[in-house]
């Protein structure tokens, strides 16, 4: 019995052997070098469970002597933590200035959540509330609260019970900019910090022993982060910006999304975001990619602001020479250009852990 690092469990695991064929448990003992040895019956068939608390259990069916042509039967089983409150998604929701209602353009996230959280039950979902820092403190906190009692009401719908719903709730207390009281700030600014953070989290219960999902009995889960690779790919998560012709400002509604992915990167600390800066296809190489280098340059700057670490983000610049429609063989429309100008994000292991 061996963990993810390939030691071997030496402290306490309970085993189950049944012979099959008998109908039967069988007796085992512990060897000294922490393996578990049992004597079997010839031409016969057994199953297994392992369990320890804070670990999947593992059961194996497909052990048996019978056309075995030694003495002895041998295997090897790895004991996986479970990797309890893992966050595995992000998302943001907004809200009206001194309003806690859910907005038209906050369903679609909160649909996409309530149906992975139905089909997903070791999925649970934590909020955390906030506003601008208009009106006081103690007016923000019970706003940041209500927000917060709002996102639990519209999942039910989707038969969320308000138990798999964490709440926290900080009224003005973490803003996203530097948008404080007296701070002279644009609308926009301020819509940034009237929002709901969503975050997914996988087995949250520390106190529950927890089986391997269905879904994902193939899945390595000493690799966590191929769990969250999969939620990731099933939820569209990791956004692309772009960017107006010849320009490298950020829009304001990419700036959205480069909140959610800063919130993805706070909450995932073992994570580096891999950042590519390209253009359309029009100009010269050698202005193209100075161009690009500064469109993925504004991205990680903005990142950089919201409390992300440096050394956590890779970036290269492409010029023109990756383009999604290839508009040197066709006839490109505007909106085929424009899908050529961006910068786009994807999030891998960092370096940082040794992971």
């Amino acid at each position: 019995m061996i963990d993810c690092d390939g030691l071997v469990i030496t402290d306490s695991y309970m085993a189950t052997l049944r012979d099959k064929t008998q109908n039967g448990n069988v007796q085992t003992t512990r060897g000294t070098k922490g393996g578990l040895l049992a004597e079997l019956e010839p031409e016969s068939d057994f199953g297994i469970v392992i369990s320890k608390p804070g670990y999947f259990s593992v059961t194996d069916e497909s052990i048996t002597t019978k056309g075995v042509a030694g003495d002895t039967v041998k295997r090897e089983y790895t004991l996986i933590a479970i990797p309890y409150q893992l966050p595995v998604y992000v998302d943001i929701v907004y809200y009206d200035l001194d309003k806690f209602k859910i907005r038209d353009d906050a369903r679609p996230a909160l649909d996409k959540l309530g149906e992975i959280m139905d089909r997903y039950p070791f999925l649970d979902l934590l909020v955390a509330s906030h506003t601008d820092s208009r009106a006081s403190d103690e007016y923000n906190i019970i706003l940041s609260n209500n927000r917060a009692k709002a996102v639990t009401e519209y999942m039910a719908q989707y038969n969320i019970s308000a138990d798999r719903i964490r709440l926290e709730w900080f009224g003005e207390q973490e803003l996203a900019n530097d948008c404080g009281d007296g701070t002279p700030c644009s609308e926009t600014a301020h819509q940034l910090n009237r929002r709901s953070e969503l975050v997914l989290e996988a087995f949250p219960d520390p106190s529950k022993q927890y089986e391997i999902p269905e879904s994902f009995k193939d899945m390595d889960f000493c690799d966590t982060d191929a769990l969250f690779d999969d939620i990731q790919k099933e939820l569209a998560a990791i956004p692309t910006v772009y960017f107006d012709f010849d320009k490298s400002m950020l829009r304001s509604v990419h700036k959205k999304e480069l909140e959610r992915t800063a919130i993805m990167l706070k909450r995932m600390p073992n994570l580096m975001l891999f950042i590519e800066g390209h253009t359309d296809q029009r100009g010269s190489e050698e202005y193209n990619k100075p161009l690009s280098e500064r469109r993925a340059d504004v991205v990680k700057k903005y990142l950089i602001q919201r409390g992300i670490e440096e050394s956590r983000m890779d970036e290269t610049w492409f010029g023109k020479t990756r383009p999604v429609n290839d508009c040197n063989d066709i006839s490109c429309t505007e909106a085929m250009h424009q899908l050529n100008r961006r910068t786009e994000l994807r999030v891998g292991k960092s370096s940082i852990t040794g992971r």
